[in-house]
């Protein structure tokens, strides 16, 4: 009994190396990329987010300060003189100014 057991263990050992072999192999094979040039790659276009993001937000704040309400200058009060007593006031300050410039 101890010899098949013997026989299954060597038939188990040599199926996991011939495995293990043919893993390593197919790892070789797959592509290496130069890792500092991923990293170089990344960190241009984290640069260029941050570009985009700072852009956007700006514009954000240029729509916010467009959006917001300014409120509308109060209306002139009414008047309730007529024509004839603004013209009078109008007479009166170009006759004060005529004497102050005669003195």
């Amino acid at each position: 009994m101890e010899l098949p057991l013997a026989v299954v263990a060597i038939l188990v050992a040599l199926v996991a190396s011939g495995l293990a072999l043919s893993l390593r192999t197919q790892v070789a094979q797959l592509p290496r990329a130069d890792s500092s040039a991923d990293v170089e790659r990344l960190r241009q276009e984290m640069i260029d987010l941050r570009r985009d993001l700072d852009h956007a937000q700006h514009e954000l704040e240029q729509l916010k300060a467009a959006t917001q309400v300014v409120p509308a200058p109060p209306l002139p009060r009414a008047r309730s003189t007529g024509l004839s007593d603004l013209r009078e006031q109008l007479r009166a300050a170009h006759r004060e100014s005529e004497a102050g410039s005669e003195e």
